[in-house]
């Protein structure tokens, strides 16, 4: 069972920072998700829409430049990164999970991967995943080979309808949504399962016991 650090080790650094990153990969994750926002053209590694809760910034994030969003504190002194000092920090050491947040992200996080996957980069490492759908089938238009990773919270037959029509690589269902018979179902499809967010020693056992193929969790020691 694959270890994916969520928004790195966010249960023990801050969140999507490079600090987190650089802590789940001394962990020796398998993986490591994050969420990318465009804000006027560049691609910075954030998750929520709103600033208070993980930075000492007021208001929504696309209200503001670049300029004043990477002044301030995302924790213990951390920037909030753009996108290429992420990939590059973490490079070929793990599999990269780009998330991706809000519209008009897909065409330029695959223009970026496309870039690297020149450079000694492979964009076998990469896996694009998303909640929305229009900027996920936006990436397989973009592309026909990219790893693509649906994510569900509810409906998961309709997810799983989506995940088969853009071919994807993987279905990550939140845990609330797991069982045998979904994870059977999926593997069916040919797809790997990896499920969400996955914190609990119980838990971990749990989803293991079902063959699960991986888990995102904010603690990547409790899973090793």
């Amino acid at each position: 069972m694959k270890v994916i650090g969520h928004r790195g080790a966010m249960g023990l650094a801050p969140e999507n920072t490079l600090l987190s990153f650089r802590t789940a990969l001394e962990l020796g994750v398998d993986g490591i998700e994050f969420d990318v926002q465009n804000i006027d053209g560049n691609l910075l590694v954030f998750h929520d829409d709103t600033l208070e809760r993980t930075t000492d910034g007021v208001g929504h994030i696309h209200q503001h430049s670049v300029e004043y969003l990477r002044t301030l504190d995302a924790g213990q002194g951390e920037q909030i990164p753009f996108l290429q000092e992420v990939i590059a920090l973490i490079g070929t050491k793990t599999m990269i999970n780009i998330e991706l947040k809000g519209v008009r992200t897909a065409s330029l996080v695959m223009h970026l991967v496309k870039l690297l996957d020149k450079d000694h980069y492979n964009k076998d490492n990469f896996i694009i995943s998303s909640y929305l759908f229009s900027e996920l089938f936006l990436i397989r238009q973009l592309d026909p080979d990219i790893k693509i990773g649906v994510i569900a919270d509810d409906q998961p037959d309709v997810a799983l309808s989506f995940a088969r029509d853009v071919n994807a690589y993987s279905f990550h269902p939140s845990l609330a949504l797991v069982n045998e018979e979904l994870v059977q179902e999926v593997h069916r499809e040919g797809m790997l399962l990896y499920v969400h967010t996955v914190n609990d020693p119980d838990n971990i056992a749990k989803v293991k016991a079902m063959g699960v193929d991986g888990v995102f969790t904010d603690y990547p020691d409790r899973v090793r």
